[in-house]
């Protein structure tokens, strides 16, 4: 079997390592980036395997007649032309862990708890050799989290905010039977978005969906209120938060993903206050890296057996 890799930040110096554990079962790898999925002699392989950014479309499964498989190395796939591959019987693997939903469920919960206690104003007040305004900081124990998207994450959240005795408020279109803890319960979006003083996304995104936390989604949320993003940066429009945050009509903002990465220089939000900003990285853990990258090899094996069986 030939498996195209496609370079990935996330792999960073462990690319040798998965490239020498692959050939030793036998697989055939050839390393690329981005732009080997327009060279010609895409279509000679039976996997292709990287970021889950990687534009994976029709386009691409029409010249790659022999591909059985995509892996991507990260939870998400939001590259991937989902409804095309399975039409095609191509097999989509993820890299998601107990481990790694564990560690973004747990990271998600801690910027929660910074923007509770005013981390921003805290550290501007410290830069500024001044006292920050204590009438700024709440507990997370009075709160209302409406958490927008509920699976193996959004769930685990749930479960952590538990231990304050939160209320959580959910929004899915895709909810199943039984999985809401004691003091949650399931409502509409517009239900959440005015109930919640934290706002927190754990939504997927698909190709040509736009972003669920725009102006008028703002407008509706109540004064004051925090939003967390740390699932995909499609999901906010961001010049409609900074313009939010600066009005104060939004409290505070975490966000670890942005619709380019890594952001923008002129991006609005780097001027905005109260706002903590990271690199899509704040729930990834040395546990958690080792995880994913020896289920990225293990998807990759295990399509490569299946392609020797049939």
């Amino acid at each position: 079997m030939r498996v195209l890799l496609i370079s990935a930040p996330a792999l960073r110096n462990r690319e040798d390592e998965v490239v020498a554990e692959l050939q030793l079962a036998g697989i055939d790898v050839v390393r690329g980036d981005m732009a080997a999925l327009e060279s010609a002699d895409v279509g000679d392989f039976d996997v292709i395997a990287g970021p889950g950014s990687m534009p994976a479309t029709a386009a691409l499964f029409d010249r790659c007649p022999r591909l059985k498989g995509l892996v991507s190395l990260g939870i998400g796939c939001e590259g991937f032309d989902r409804e095309a591959a399975t039409a095609r019987g191509i097999t989509i693997s993820t890299g998601r862990t107990a481990r790694s939903t564990g560690d973004m469920a747990s990271a998600t919960v801690a910027v929660m708890l910074a923007l509770c206690h005013d981390l921003p104003g805290a550290m501007a007040a410290f830069e500024q050799g001044t006292r920050r305004d204590v009438s700024r900081a709440w507990t997370l124990d009075d709160a209302t989290v409406g958490l927008i998207g509920y699976g193996a994450i959004g769930r685990d959240v749930a479960r952590r905010l538990g231990a304050w005795g939160v209320r959580v408020l959910v929004y899915s279109r895709s909810l199943e039977e039984g999985t809401l803890p004691d003091g949650s319960e399931s409502v509409s979006l517009i239900r959440l978005l005015r109930g919640s003083d934290i706002v927190s996304l754990h939504a997927t995104l698909s190709r040509g969906d736009g972003p669920i936390i725009d102006k008028s989604a703002l407008e509706v949320m109540k004064p004051g209120a925090l939003l967390v993003n740390t699932a995909r940066g499609g999901l906010v429009d961001e010049n409609a938060v900074a313009a939010a945050l600066r009005s104060g009509r939004l409290g505070g903002a975490a966000l670890d993903c942005f619709a380019v990465e890594p952001l923008p220089e002129s991006s609005l939000l780097r001027q905005a206050p109260n706002v903590i900003l990271t690199p899509h990285q704040i729930g990834h853990t040395r546990a958690g890296a080792d995880a994913m990258v020896r289920t990225f090899i293990d998807n990759i094996i295990r399509l490569a057996s299946e392609e020797a069986r049939s």
